[in-house]
């Protein structure tokens, strides 16, 4: 599938993002998901349509939208919420976090990241590990006690503070 007709469906509007996404055409692929969302009710849609904000949301951050991915990412906090998905909410905080965080908040977004990875720690979900160690790779751009002073505002866990503030 090439190109998109102006009258897809929502099975092809998807399946051509889940193509163009694969092909590493990332402006298709958010443009297809884009079209989708409007057609993936909150009503009728919720957890589809949580997994495309999500989607079109990296995308928009790969792309270089800012506004949008903040706009999609803060859709989806809601609609995970109101899902109660853990994984989905985790996620979401902490990608929405790491992009603080490169917008230069750098205290905001380790604090969204520790959010993000404290709810997925907790629903076990298997990214937790991974965002981990993205959490102390962007703790090297802020000084030793300005890191400390995030993740002991963001999380009360002790066992998370503790492997966040190891030592390397």
């Amino acid at each position: 599938m090439s190109e998109l007709p102006a009258n897809a469906s929502l099975p092809e509007l998807l399946a051509f993002a889940n193509e163009r996404q694969t092909a590493e055409d990332s402006a298709a692929a958010l443009a297809a998901y884009e079209r989708a969302l409007p057609l993936l009710t909150r009503a009728e849609f919720p957890k589809e349509r949580a997994l495309v904000l999500f989607q079109a949301a990296q995308l928009a951050r790969f792309e270089g939208h800012v506004a949008r991915a903040f706009g999609l990412y803060d859709e989806l906090i809601v609609l995970a919420a109101e899902l109660a998905d853990g994984r989905a909410h985790g996620l979401a905080v902490a990608m929405r976090g790491q992009l603080t965080f490169v917008q230069g908040d750098k205290s905001g977004g380790i604090q969204g990241m520790v959010r993000g990875l404290e709810e997925l720690r907790e629903c076990g979900a298997t990214e937790a590990d991974h965002l981990g160690c993205h959490t102390r790779f962007f703790s090297r751009r802020l000084t030793r006690a300005e890191f400390k002073r995030c993740v002991e505002t963001a999380t009360e866990d002790s066992e998370l503070r503790q492997f966040l503030l190891a030592k390397d």
